[in-house]
């Protein structure tokens, strides 16, 4: 007994070690390491981040659908319901105009796109005209997703006809909106019977969250992998001329991490090491995925376990902020433009400035449910109003793509969170 005991032990020890700090410390830097000198290795390896980054998303629908319709459910038959509907029609759009103000306010101050040597304005010319083929086709041809910016087109993409279909397809607003239907629905039922149902989408939400948790053994694996595939695509010409823009962009994204921190500290009423150590899983999700949706799982488990906000309210919220509000993308378009413009020479009076703000917030919404190429395309809705062309700067934004795409996906989740915590209350 002891001695299968000491056989089991250090097997045990070994496992935990996998999600570590140290582990995924060094898969990042085998990740780095992979990606800016082995490009064929870095793509020899890139199925399995894939398979990884696919069993994530395999669980974030069922989560989502069983938490939204739980919580809702539950929040109808409690006394509270008023008062969260209350909160999240202030916090929501009081923390969107926030961060993008700030975005346009340091765009502004540092001036990216201002006073670029000659050899960088060269090369960033030279990079849009030898743009290749398939992206001349992708930026002169059609584009349903952003050209149906109308009431019909609106509907059509946030109202499901058949759930099955959406849910096969990962239509994730329609998902949400049945979910969030269903549930208003089933807490206005006033039976016995509603208390099973209850507890069955409780049990799958448990059910798939604890895959989500066995994965995370995996996580230094799948992070070297993603992070190799993804700096392998960079390359270093494209980010030395564009490297004033993304330094400003990710230093953006890491002082509103830090603002969302410290409110998730203050809020919880936990020391604020214990609430670092809480958010370390959904932050290297975020970096290491660039999918906020697999990182939704992770993210209302910190809050709710680690953090003990109330699991009811950051069932709800979280999922609302993390797929209605988009942080993220609202801050990358606020700096996106501001480049653009000092790149053009524009000068922009106060009335274009909250040109910006507020659409910077209307196309980082309209990300929703859109992935690759076309959620960057949404950046036309800011510039369209601007008179400046979003076909001339598209291919930049897209060449850095893979390198912003991570901090984009962390300011959608963590803000995401920040915001669920202003919500919320301590469970105490």
């Amino acid at each position: 007994m002891v001695t299968s005991l000491k056989a089991y032990l250090p097997r045990q020890v070994s496992i935990e070690g996998l999600r570590s700090p140290w582990a995924i410390v060094i898969g990042s830097g085998l990740g780095l390491l992979i990606g800016t000198t082995q490009p064929q290795l870095a793509a020899w390896i890139a199925p399995f981040g894939n398979v990884y980054l696919g069993l994530l998303k395999m669980c974030v629908l069922p989560i989502l659908l069983s938490a939204i319709a739980n919580s809702m459910g539950r929040l109808m038959q409690s006394h509270d319901a008023k008062q969260y509907v209350q909160r999240i029609a202030v916090v929501f759009p009081l923390s969107l105009l926030a961060v993008s103000a700030i975005a346009v306010a340091i765009a502004a101050l540092v001036g990216p796109g201002r006073n670029l040597s000659a050899d960088t304005l060269q090369t960033l010319g030279v990079l849009v005209n030898q743009s290749g083929v398939d992206l001349e086709m992708a930026l002169s041809g059609p584009l349903p997703e952003v050209a149906t910016t109308n009431v019909t087109g609106l509907v059509d993409s946030v109202v499901p006809d058949n759930i099955f279909a959406a849910l096969s397809q990962e239509q994730t607003l329609k998902v949400l909106l049945f979910a969030m239907i269903f549930g208003v629905s089933l807490g206005l039922v006033k039976a016995p019977s509603t208390a099973a149902l209850f507890d069955t989408l409780d049990s799958l939400y448990r059910a798939f969250n604890q895959i989500i948790h066995g994965l995370t053994y995996l996580l230094p694996f799948g992070l070297c992998s993603l992070l190799a595939d993804q700096l392998s695509q960079v390359g270093v010409d494209v980010l030395w001329s564009m490297v004033d823009f993304v330094v400003v962009a990710i230093a953006t994204f890491v002082l509103i991490y830090l603002v969302s921190t410290l409110i998730i500290w203050r809020r919880s009423g936990m020391g604020l090491w214990p609430t670092l150590v809480a958010l370390k899983d959904p932050t290297i999700l975020a970096l290491a995925t660039s999918s906020s949706l697999a990182c939704l799982p992770a993210a209302i488990g910190s809050l709710s376990e680690n953090l003990k906000f109330k699991p009811q309210t950051t069932k709800l919220v979280t999922p609302l902020a993390i797929t209605l509000c988009r942080f993220g993308s609202v801050i990358y378009f606020a700096s996106a433009t501001l480049f653009v413009v000092q790149l053009y020479q524009r000068d922009l009076g106060a009335v274009g400035l909250g040109i910006v703000i507020l659409g910077s917030i209307l196309a980082g919404m309209a990300t929703s449910g859109v992935t690759g190429i076309l959620t960057l395309t949404m950046l036309g809705l800011v510039l369209d109003p601007l008179k400046l062309p979003l076909e001339a700067v598209l291919v930049l934004f897209i060449a850095i793509d893979p390198l912003m795409d991570p901090f984009r996906t962390l300011g959608i989740v963590h803000t995401g969170m920040a915001a669920t915590a202003l919500i919320a209350e301590p469970d105490n």
